[in-house]
């Protein structure tokens, strides 16, 4: 733009000051006049004229210019494209693609990008979905889906492939997996465990330039399983209840909302099921049957709501467990001794469950002996090989076999202290472990039977009914069994020691020790006794021994495998020792007087007792 110049006055004035420029021209003042710097699209000396941008007719092919400040827009006739209508058609024009895609002109030719459900050229064809999607198997981390191809022949041709994609409901998980045209399945993987998926399957088109059509999806929304529970465990078993316990780790079982405990008989149709908070850990199962198998199964629950799609974990492996038979009733000590003790109890009743045997467990602070009696009919036992004058603990189990190895019931206990052996009054235990002394007590039925050695000279007579004669002494009573024999007396001096140890009473190097009323005597190892006049020893003999072990089987149930714990009881033969005394007296005291039938024994070595029998 050439600036027009006034001319030159002889007073200095500021021309722009008027503000001559238009349409945004900027003004420069010069030496008695001024210039006008106009912007694009105006022209003239106060920029008031319009430039005419199609003053050069840029459109071509008969374009129509218009003219915008400035610029100018062509436009085309039918059969023209182009920023100056150069090029001669437009591909696009007559809307090949249609209302089913979107046209875009290539090389003087066209493309259609097809909207969801359609393809070809120019998106003339249908692009049917798949059918019949379902869930086929849920596990922690992974669903298998199926579903079948489209229905149309035509439609089932033009599918290359299925686009599987599947977004988690919150939004935190998005995947899409493409699947052959040949397969109908698919595993979906690395999933969350517990939580809920939305799942949807497309039919694909391939198409050359690499933009692949899709039908519109198929969808369904499920909940993969939470994690089973860790640790499951049988705590404590009775002969009504089963307590199990389980541990939920606060991380892996954060989708956890709750934990389902069932249990049934095996011939049960249904099963008793409780389902507790995520909090609990541990669950008591009461009024059960006794001795009666039963079969345990836990399972955790996630999204518990009706819309929140629930799922249910895989249950732990069955638990087998069998409660404990009823244990004997009213074990009762009939009859202690010195070294026996004779029990007795009752039978659990006839319609609780089987008893195969018992176990009998002697106890004392320094051992336990056990003894197995395949007899589930016993209700007796007498203990042997006692200590005089100790205190044990004795306890019969009922033993039941199942399928798993035996079954204890809970033990019967019954507390006893045998006789000392200088006839203390036996007494009557009961299992609260009180005695009770004997009064005027029938005599014994099971003692051994006394008879004196008869002359060589004189013919043995056939025995008649026994008699039963009682020693009496001061330190209690004494029972003995005698055959009957003629009237004949047997003579044997008695002589006692003075309560003191001013004779020393002891024999065999023992020490006499005074105490309040009387004396005792602290025996030399290998020697007991009142007066350690007896020699013992240890005598090897042959014996059992019961042993335990736990041991499990694999066992397979429903095509899931898991394994049954059984308790193993197994006989193995040992050597054990039973202490065996001889008196140590002179023969003179010691030995058996031999006149007429019958025998006597001495039955306190340290003092002679003379005793007469009559017919």
């Amino acid at each position: 733009m050439t600036p027009i110049l006034e001319p030159p006055n002889s007073s200095e004035i500021d021309e722009c000051q008027s503000d001559p420029c238009k349409n945004g021209g900027t003004c420069r003042d010069l030496p008695g006049s001024f210039a006008c710097l106009c912007p694009d699209g105006f022209m003239g000396i106060h920029c008031e004229a319009e430039v005419d941008a199609c003053e050069s007719s840029p459109c071509q092919n008969g374009g129509d210019c218009e003219n915008y400040s400035g610029s100018y827009l062509c436009v085309c006739p039918e059969g023209f494209f182009g920023y100056h209508c150069e090029t001669a058609s437009d591909p696009c024009f007559s809307s090949p693609c249609g209302s089913r895609g979107y046209c875009l002109p290539y090389n003087g030719s066209h493309s259609c990008t097809c909207k969801v459900g359609y393809t070809g050229k120019n998106c003339e064809k249908e692009l049917l979905p798949p059918t019949s999607l379902k869930v086929e198997g849920v596990e922690d981390t992974g669903v298998l889906i199926s579903w079948h191809p489209p229905e149309d022949p035509i439609a089932k041709q033009l599918t290359d492939g299925y686009a599987v994609t599947y977004v988690s409901l919150d939004g935190s998980y998005r995947r899409t997996d493409f699947v052959d045209r040949s397969r109908s399945a698919h595993q979906l993987r690395a999933l969350a465990s517990g939580r809920a998926y939305n799942i949807s399957v497309f039919s694909v088109k391939r198409n050359v330039n690499n933009k692949n059509d899709i039908s519109r999806p198929i969808t369904l929304i499920t909940r993969t399983r939470p994690h089973p529970v860790e640790g499951f465990e049988i705590t404590n078993v009775t002969a009504s209840a089963i307590t199990v316990q389980w541990a939920l780790h606060r991380l892996k079982h954060s989708t956890v909302s709750r934990v389902r405990v069932s249990i049934r008989q095996p011939g049960d149709v249904e099963h008793r099921t409780v389902e507790l908070n995520s909090s609990v850990a541990k669950y008591t199962f009461w009024d059960l049957q006794p001795g009666e198998r039963y079969i345990i199964h836990v399972t955790t629950l996630s999204g518990m709501g009706t819309e929140d799609h629930p799922s249910e974990s895989l249950a732990t492996a069955p638990f087998h467990v069998w409660t404990r038979p009823l244990p004997p009733r009213n074990l009762t000590a009939s009859r202690v001794g010195a070294t026996t003790v004779y029990m007795t109890w009752e039978q659990p009743p006839a319609s609780s469950s089987s008893v195969e045997g018992y176990i009998i467990n002697v106890t004392t602070s320094q051992s336990v002996k056990s003894r197995y009696v395949p007899n589930g009919k016993l209700s007796s036992y007498t203990v042997r090989d006692l200590l005089p004058g100790q205190r044990y603990r004795l306890s019969v189990t009922a033993v039941q076999n199942t399928e798993q190895g035996q079954v204890h019931s809970d033990p019967a206990h019954l507390y006893v202290v045998t006789l000392q052996r200088d006839g203390t009054p036996e007494r009557r235990w009961s299992q609260g472990g009180h005695p009770r002394i004997l009064r005027n007590r029938l005599p014994p039925a099971f003692l051994p039977e006394l008879r004196l050695l008869a002359d060589h000279d004189i013919s043995e007579e056939p025995s008649q009914a026994p008699r039963y004669t009682e020693l009496v002494d001061g330190r209690g009573r004494i029972s003995a069994k005698f055959s009957s024999s003629p009237s004949k007396a047997i003579t044997m001096k008695t002589r006692r020691y003075p309560p003191n140890c001013s004779m020393n009473p002891c024999r065999n190097g023992g020490t006499c020790v005074m105490d309040t009323e009387s004396y005792q005597c602290d025996c030399s190892p290998g020697f007991k006794g009142r007066h350690c006049e007896l020699a013992c020893k240890k005598v090897p003999q042959s014996c059992t021994r019961l042993y335990s072990e736990t041991k499990s089987f694999p066992v397979w149930e429903g095509n899931v495998c898991h394994y049954l714990y059984k308790r193993v009881y197994k006989v193995h033969q040992d050597v054990c020792y039973k202490e065996s005394c001889e008196s140590t007296v002179s023969k003179k005291t010691a030995s058996r007087y031999r006149r007429g039938q019958g025998s006597a024994v001495i039955l306190n070595a340290w003092e002679e007792i003379r005793v007469f029998l009559y017919k």
